[in-house]
């Protein structure tokens, strides 16, 4: 019977609040910032157009409670909503880095041909070729 008493104080949430709920929205896009493992394929998901959607939200809601907020909690909107987005642009940033990595290793190298002609000569040495 004691064993059930400590799982029920373990899983007692704190009261939901302004900064709670931001706290929750923030945890999420972190960790599809990260990746989550799916425990069924072991593959790890990243969700960028979920994060954005929660920055999206979360910037709706800095619009709408502007003025109305504590000064602990416009800290910590203003603060969450500046790390994720700098998460975020990180993660497109390597995103688009592993994409551009993988389409220059699939481009054939070209070779330069001893056949060059005057257009292919660089500009100094137009002057010698002629």
């Amino acid at each position: 019977m004691e064993e059930t008493i400590d799982q029920e104080e373990a899983q007692e949430l704190p009261p939901t609040n302004f900064i709670t709920f931001l706290g929750d929205l923030v945890t999420t896009g972190q960790l599809y910032l990260e990746g989550i493992r799916n425990p069924e394929t072991d593959e790890v998901i990243i969700d960028l157009g979920l994060v954005k959607r929660i920055i999206d939200s979360i910037e709706m809601l800095e619009e709408k409670t502007k003025g109305n907020l504590t000064a602990p909690e416009a800290n910590f909107l203003s603060n969450t909503l500046y790390e994720l987005r700098m998460g975020y642009i990180r993660a497109v940033s390597r995103q688009e880095a592993a994409a551009q990595a993988e389409t220059t290793a699939e481009e054939p190298e070209v070779e330069p041909s001893d056949n060059t002609t005057e257009a292919e000569v660089p500009a100094d040495k137009t002057e010698e070729a002629s």
